[in-house]
């Protein structure tokens, strides 16, 4: 007699019928919350991975042609354009470089939804570079470029993502060695 007396108490069927609604909307609210937090991000990790590539071989090429650091100011915040040794020494001035080969290797992103500043590990090395010496007076070589492998901070301004500054972790990393086919797997074609 009791337990039909609490299925027909209306107090109770309104209680937890609350208490349901309010737990899946919690459960929506949880899991709208955690997709805006998911898309925000890649969105910050694919912004800052543009503006660092695209960024940093401007860098390189404003650097090896000598060009004007004014291009630079879509990818680079001004204070790390006035304070950045390789574009103020000007170390190629004495070549016409012609072309050079620029590789890079993205290693790793750190970034929060809801930060201003995040990192990337960014590997970079100019190979070959070619060109020739602006007179013939010049008879010291063309400098190498010098690899490194950098943790590149940026930072939010205007809600665009800006290079603020470059650490260097280690000078003239150890290339990873090319994949080589194992040639006693591989199938032999007949004619």
């Amino acid at each position: 007699m009791a337990k039909n007396r609490e299925r027909s108490n209306p107090l109770g069927t309104v209680r937890r019928s609350i208490w349901f609604v309010l737990r899946a909307v919690i459960i929506v609210s949880l899991l709208l919350a955690a997709a805006f937090a998911v898309f925000t991000e890649a969105m910050y990790i694919s912004n800052m991975y543009i503006i660092v590539t695209e960024g940093m071989e401007l860098r390189a090429d404003t650097i090896l042609k000598n060009g004007s650091s004014s291009d630079l100011e879509q990818h680079f915040t001004l204070n790390f354009l006035i304070y950045d040794s390789l574009l103020n020494e000007k170390p190629y001035s004495d070549f016409i470089v012609d072309n050079f080969d620029y590789r890079y290797e993205i290693k790793g992103v750190s970034v929060f939804p809801w930060s201003k500043s995040g990192y990337i590990t960014y590997e970079e090395r100019i190979p070959t570079i070619t060109g020739a010496p602006v007179s013939e007076e010049i008879t010291a070589p063309m400098p190498a470029w010098t690899s490194t492998l950098s943790r590149v901070h940026l930072i939010k301004v205007d809600g665009r993502w800006l290079i603020d500054s470059i650490d260097v972790i280690e000078v003239e990393p150890e290339a990873e060695p090319a994949a080589t086919p194992d040639m006693s797997k591989m199938e032999t074609q007949s004619n």
